[in-house]
């Protein structure tokens, strides 16, 4: 499979949607796996593996975390991040940074229901 290279007309998120599909339409593992990269507050960096809950046309990724966890609090302090998409079957990856915000309580409610129906 081939997917198109970046072109300076196309929109980063609709490049974005085009091989997140593309990546999932190979078959792959889990295509909405990411690196999640936090830093305390030292600058310290920590990464973990998160999953991909969704995204929107204002290009915010959502994604889920316990509250109490460390990445939560490093997010909560710095409102920062970094992701890191790796799709090996189309020998891409796309890196993204910026700041992150806590979804509403009714969005982490309505998810934790559907996690622990």
């Amino acid at each position: 499979m081939t997917v198109r290279k970046p072109e300076p007309e196309l929109q980063p998120l609709d490049l974005f949607q085009e091989w997140f599909a593309a990546a999932a339409k190979t078959g792959m593992a889990m295509p909405e796996a990411m690196t999640l990269a936090t830093a305390d507050e030292h600058g310290r960096p920590s990464a973990r593996m998160v999953l991909l809950k969704g995204f929107d046309p204002a290009g915010r990724l959502r994604f889920f975390t316990n509250y109490d966890s460390r990445k939560a609090g490093e997010l909560d302090r710095t409102q920062r991040a970094a992701l890191l998409f790796w799709w090996p079957t189309l020998y891409v990856q796309v890196r993204v940074e910026g700041t992150v915000s806590r979804l509403s309580a009714e969005e982490s409610d309505a998810y934790s229901r559907r996690a622990h129906a």
